[in-house]
């Protein structure tokens, strides 16, 4: 069984004592309420800065109508309903605006745990969900809870351990408030521990991230030497086949010499006989001549 703690106590005193400014709150004494309203305005604006209107629009609705509200009681005069109206809207603006950062924080981090399942498979590493920070569910049966009791589970619940003071200041001390400022607590709670999920698997993506980028220098390093190798071999066998032409065309030019050397040859001998015919014929018509003129001096 858990013992209440000393800051279960001092919040619950808190709240008793909230409970009676409220019962008091028409007395002289109590200056107007220009803080708790002004209070109320920051807390929704807040709200609707932090996109409350998307994930918590019943709530920011219900500020903006009891700041309304508060802002008219104070312009009639009525401090005890413009202090009551200021700090119910300042409670629902505050948990519009942590119940927005809470859909926020859940979203990031679903978003995280997908990229580092994507990661894994891609890089073949096993342990699905290993080494990930469990985020508590919100806690259970909250709104059948008295405030007080609220305050005790959220101080003993071990899932919270440490952080059961998280944004404590933040817990009204009106008894008309009190549900909404402890469930203001609670939630706040419960986005420390989101916020702690998330900055742990953008750690562990980024481990992931940069193991994926080694593995694909690592690929590229490879894929650079084998077209290193590629184009080495391809060099080499142009030049191989740069020799092999070479080697050849000296041999065609060879062949083409010894070619045209023979040639010239055969062309000279025909030269020659051509020569020799011709002065053969040139001979055999000067005997043929001789003949013919001893003939005629014969006859004469």
């Amino acid at each position: 069984m858990n013992t209440p703690s000393f800051a279960h106590f001092h919040h619950a005193g808190l709240l008793a004592a909230s409970l009676s400014c409220l019962l008091l709150a028409g007395c002289a004494t109590l200056p107007p309420p220009t803080a708790e309203l002004a209070d109320a305005e920051r807390a929704v604006a807040a709200a609707g800065n932090s996109d409350a209107d998307q994930y918590a629009p019943d709530l920011v609705d219900s500020a903006r109508a009891e700041l309304s509200r508060a802002q008219a009681a104070m312009a009639a005069g009525d401090d005890h309903a413009a202090r009551a109206a200021a700090l119910a809207a300042a409670a629902a603006g505050d948990l519009a605006t942590a119940k927005s950062r809470e859909q926020v924080l859940e979203q990031d981090l679903a978003q995280r745990r997908d990229e580092i399942g994507r990661l894994r498979a891609q890089l073949g590493v096993s342990g699905e969900g290993e080494g990930l920070m469990v985020v508590p569910e919100p806690l259970a049966d909250a709104d059948a809870m008295t405030p007080e009791m609220r305050l005790q589970a959220l101080d003993g619940d071990p899932r919270y351990a440490g952080l059961a003071e998280v944004r404590r200041n933040e817990r009204a001390a009106a008894a008309v408030v009190a549900a909404r400022r402890v469930a203001v607590a609670e939630v706040a709670a419960r986005n420390e521990r989101l916020a702690q999920a998330v900055d742990q698997a953008e750690r562990s993506r980024s481990e992931l991230l940069v193991e994926a980028s080694r593995r694909e220098a690592e690929r590229a390093r490879q894929e650079a030497e084998r077209l290193r190798v590629q184009a080495q071999i391809q060099a080499e066998e142009a030049a191989r086949l740069r020799e092999a032409a070479a080697a050849e065309a000296a041999a065609r030019q060879q062949a083409e010499a010894l070619i045209l050397d023979v040639g010239g040859e055969q062309a000279e001998k025909l030269r020659q006989a051509r020569e020799r015919e011709a002065e053969l014929k040139r001979q055999e018509a000067e005997l043929l001549e001789a003949q013919e003129a001893a003939a005629g001096d014969d006859g004469s």
